[in-house]
């Protein structure tokens, strides 16, 4: 039977649930789970539940039992996702993710971004260009994608690409230390170093410990930064 949104049962138990009051709301969607075995979204809250106490294990068992319901749940994807990126399983987690982006989830633009995170953090830059670029796409007006996204320019000495995505990030974010800081080294990678002299000294103004860039700025003024 699939849930009946004006049961009585299940309004109480979702006040109880949206009041962040777990172990009582965990009580009704269990007797909800009883009542209707075939509602993904009662397995789904079941699993929120779960994850809001920091029980990992068992919201994985509810997640997956709700995409056993329903196959095509791209949202219990994307939480099945997030939570073996917590337990640091990467290769299930990345499974998960992209289940959400080949559906075109709602999800999917997030799930791009951890698919980017995860790959970064493996070394597999081409994937994660492909992510992060994929987030950009989907979400332009964040710039988490343009800070990775540079980095991996960087990286592969693109370095006016590279600048191009920082400077979009400062115009929403002028205060951000560290993309003064991957601004400076862009700047010196073109051998413009006075350019990278202002982002550098920009940086440490926001940043006084970044010793990264007061080591950079030493080796381009030949003056000691303290």
């Amino acid at each position: 039977m699939q849930l009946n949104q004006s049961d009585p049962e299940y309004h109480e138990a979702m006040r109880v649930y949206l009041s962040g009051q777990w172990t009582e709301a965990q009580k009704g969607f269990n007797k909800l789970a009883e009542k209707y075995p075939q509602s993904e979204f009662v397995f789904l809250i079941l699993g929120n539940i779960d994850y809001s106490l920091g029980k990992l294990d068992k919201a994985v068992e509810l997640y997956n039992k709700a995409v056993e319901v329903k196959p095509e749940y791209g949202y219990a994807y994307y939480k099945l996702g997030v939570c073996y990126y917590r337990m640091g399983r990467l290769d299930d987690s990345l499974a998960s993710f992209s289940r959400v982006v080949e559906m075109k989830s709602q999800s999917h633009a997030m799930a791009s971004y951890f698919i980017g995170l995860i790959q970064f953090f493996l070394g597999h830059d081409a994937a994660a260009e492909e992510a992060f670029s994929r987030f950009r796409t989907i979400s332009p007006e964040s710039g988490i994608a343009n800070f990775y996204l540079a980095q991996l320019k960087i990286k592969q000495k693109k370095y006016e690409e590279a600048r191009a995505l920082l400077d979009e990030i400062l115009s929403s974010a002028p205060d951000f230390a560290e993309v003064y800081y991957l601004l400076g080294v862009s700047e010196y990678g073109l051998h413009n170093n006075t350019a990278a002299i202002k982002r550098l000294r920009q940086a440490i103004e926001l940043n006084p410990d970044d010793e990264r860039s007061k080591t950079r700025l030493s080796l381009l003024t030949d003056v000691q930064w303290p």
